[in-house]
């Protein structure tokens, strides 16, 4: 599919279906960030993870309303071994940056539009081939 042509649907609800529950565990919190691992991963050379991490809004003279952007961004590694023995990380980083002043339920739409250009066939060519078209 072409992202020249590409649609989400505005107001929709997103959610996961079928699959097996990926469960995790908590390394620890330290700062602002949280990492946790997949619990199943018994091999620490090929163990999943998920990091995540919230910056606050902070004064700011420049910022459009006198505060800078909440950021949460979250950062998924699955490691991968090569069929030379090398391994290798794959890496999906998502992030969210909002103004004080959205609302839930505009952070909501934000996450659902997010959550289709993820999941959605429109933006498939780009994700596995560079696709810019």
């Amino acid at each position: 599919m072409s992202l020249n042509n590409a649609s989400v649907s505005s107001g929709a609800t997103v959610a996961p279906t079928g699959g097996t529950a990926l469960a995790f565990a908590s390394r620890g919190i330290i700062g602002s960030s949280n990492t946790l691992y997949v619990d199943a991963d018994t091999d620490s050379r090929t163990r999943r993870s998920l990091v995540c991490t919230v910056k606050d809004a902070k004064i700011s003279a420049s910022a459009p309303n006198g505060y800078t952007q909440q950021r949460t961004a979250f950062v998924f590694k699955s490691p991968l071994t090569l069929d030379n023995g090398n391994v290798t990380v794959n890496k999906v980083n998502i992030e969210f940056a909002f103004d004080v002043e959205t609302t839930d339920a505009e952070i909501e739409e934000l996450r659902v539009i997010a959550a289709q250009i993820c999941c959605d066939a429109d933006f498939e060519d780009a994700v596995k081939r560079q696709a810019l078209t």
